[in-house]
């Protein structure tokens, strides 16, 4: 990535195709090969793992703060996991983490704090956009 706001702006793409669930779109700007950082530790996933992750996880995410430099970027949201009529199961604030590799995504992690999020990327307040 050249600079920071083609990274937000390939992020805010990255998660809105997430929330579609639109896993052939987000092949496109999505290493072969993700890693992915969550509760139960780190795994490197292909297509069909992000395609099932995505559906296992069922959720919508709204983003109401971006932090980038280098090629990672910080996004403060509000997730909504749903269940399978649509109604809202769950509701909390996030922080997910996505590190570029050139013009692809190549890791996620989401955190339950900004300060967790920070402390695996080096970013901080200094570091927002907008």
């Amino acid at each position: 990535m050249t600079n920071n706001n083609e990274m937000i702006e390939t992020a805010d793409r990255w998660i809105e195709m997430c929330n579609d669930q639109d896993v052939e779109r987000l092949s496109e700007i999505t290493s072969e090969e993700l890693e992915v950082h969550g509760p139960k530790g780190t795994a490197t996933i292909d297509k069909t793992g992000l395609a099932e992750w995505m559906e296992r996880a069922n959720m919508k995410l709204e983003t109401f703060e971006h932090y980038a430099r280098d090629n990672k970027v910080v996004m403060g949201q509000h997730g909504k996991w749903m269940n399978e009529d649509d109604t809202v199961k769950e509701e909390q604030d996030v922080y997910t983490v996505l590190v570029f590799n050139k013009e692809k995504v190549g890791a996620l992690g989401r955190y339950d704090d900004k300060e967790q999020a920070f402390d695996v990327t080096g970013l901080g307040e200094g570091d927002r956009i907008g």
